[in-house]
């Protein structure tokens, strides 16, 4: 089964961080970033006080797929889980593909209708950055293939 991998270009990377530079700096999010739902963080501003941007990508798109499971998502484009604490960050969610999402982390200086808003518009912005012509079907075997090669050429350091 082939599985898509993005292959977006060094324009696009920028014009997607630049937008999330924008989301940060008007909605006075915390940071933000936009996560293909495995996981992997394509691009993101901001630095997460409590964990590595990657490791919260990935605990990130856990939490997304099984609040999918609990709650129809697809009626929805978005949703935020709000914490009752100040230490905290309260996270929005926002759906940019069925493949990719935006992540906006938030406490109490600003307002969640605020943050919504602004994500609302870097979703849009952001969409044709992942338009379907910058993905590439590629074998999952092929990548298993490049993966054992580099393991056996590197294995003698």
């Amino acid at each position: 089964m082939a599985r898509p991998f993005f292959l977006l270009s060094e324009q696009s990377i920028k014009a997607i961080e630049k937008t999330l530079v924008e989301l940060v700096e008007e909605s006075r999010a915390r940071y933000a970033q936009v996560v293909d739902r495995s996981g992997y963080v394509i691009a993101n501003h901001g630095q997460p006080s409590h964990m590595h941007p990657e490791e919260l990508g990935a605990i990130a798109a856990g939490i997304l797929s099984a609040m999918q499971v609990i709650v129809n998502l697809a009626e929805s484009p978005e949703t935020t889980l709000k914490f009752h604490s100040k230490t905290i960050s309260n996270f929005h969610f926002h759906w940019i593909s069925p493949r990719v999402f935006l992540l906006a982390a938030f406490d109490n200086a600003t307002t969640e209708s605020l943050v919504r808003s602004k994500a609302r518009r870097a979703a849009r912005l952001i969409l044709p950055h992942l338009a379907q012509d910058e993905t590439q079907r590629m074998s999952v075997g092929s990548v298993q293939f490049i993966e054992d090669k580099l393991s056996e050429l590197f294995q003698d350091l």
